[in-house]
C-alpha cells in the first residue's frame, strides 16, 4: 500500500511553514492563507489552516536503509533535537519488523518518524537530508475499536493487515512496508514519549494493487 496524499488540520500554519519547509526542506506545491501542500517523497503533504483545531498526529517518513546515522548527524548538525528510547538510545530497533526508528517533534506538537526498514532493500549514494525521504509511510489513527476498524478498511479498500504485527486490541496495523496505518485505542500513549494519542481528522488517500482509495478519520468511532 502506498500512501499518496495526506490531509491533517493545524493551528498555525507559520510553524508549519517554518518547520517542513526551512528546517526539513521539503518542496512548497501550493501555498495559500488556508493551506500548505509539500512534496514528502513520493508522498503530498497538506495542512489545512484551522485555529479552533487541538489536532495532534503520529506519523513516520520512510528513509533509505543506509541512512539512518546519516538522519542523526544532519539532526545534530541543524539543532533537531532528536527524542530518546525508554533505553536512552536514539535509534529504536525494531526486531520483528526489521526496522530503526528516529523520532523528533515538528513545531506544532505532531510527533514525527524517519524509519529505515531493511525488507525495502532500498540505499542511497548521496547523503541524507529530508529531500532524500522516500514517502510517508505511517499514519497514526485513533479508535475505540481497532481491529473491528481494520477489518471495516480491510473490507472497504482491499488491504490486509500488516504481516509483522499481531493485531491486538489496543493495536493494529494495516499495509505493508510502503504504508501503514497505525490504529491505537484512545489515550495510547505514542511511543517514545507520554504523549496519549488523540483522535484527530485527517484524509487519506492511498494505492493498493493500482486502485486509489480515500479514507477519512471521523468515518468510524
Amino acid at each position: 500500500m502506498k500512501i499518496l496524499d495526506l490531509k491533517l488540520e493545524a493551528n498555525n500554519l507559520d510553524t508549519i511553514l517554518e518547520f517542513y519547509s526551512e528546517t526539513l526542506g521539503l518542496k512548497i506545491l501550493e501555498q495559500t492563507p488556508t493551506a500548505l501542500r509539500f512534496q514528502a517523497g513520493d508522498t503530498q503533504l497538506t495542512f489545512i489552516a484551522k485555529s479552533t483545531t487541538k489536532a495532534q498526529y503520529h506519523f513516520a517518513f520512510n528513509i533509505a536503509t543506509n541512512h539512518v546515522n546519516q538522519a542523526i548527524e544532519w539532526a545534530q548538525t541543524t539543532g533537531l533535537m532528536l527524542l530518546p528510547s525508554p533505553k536512552d538510545e536514539t535509534i529504536t530497533y525494531f526486531d520483528t519488523w526489521k526496522a530503526q526508528s528516529i523520532y523528533f517533534w515538528d513545531k506544532n506538537g505532531n510527533l514525527l518518524e524517519f524509519i529505515a526498514r531493511e525488507d525495502t532493500q532500498i540505499q542511497k549514494e548521496v547523503p541524507f537530508t529530508p529531500k532524500e525521504m522516500l514517502n510517508i509511510s505511517e499514519i497514526g489513527l485513533i479508535t475505540k475499536k481497532p481491529i473491528a476498524t481494520g477489518e471495516a478498511i480491510q473490507q472497504q479498500i482491499g488491504v490486509d493487515f500488516f504481516s509483522k504485527a499481531t493485531p491486538l486490541a489496543e493495536f493494529c496495523a494495516l499495509g505493508d512496508d510502503d504504508g501503514l496505518l497505525i490504529l491505537v485505542t484512545p489515550n495510547r500513549t505514542w511511543y517514545p514519549t507520554d504523549i496519549l494519542a488523540q483522535r484527530s481528522p485527517a484524509t487519506i488517500q492511498v494505492e493498493v494493487e493500482g486502485q486509489l482509495h480515500t479514507i477519512e478519520t471521523l468515518d468510524w468511532e
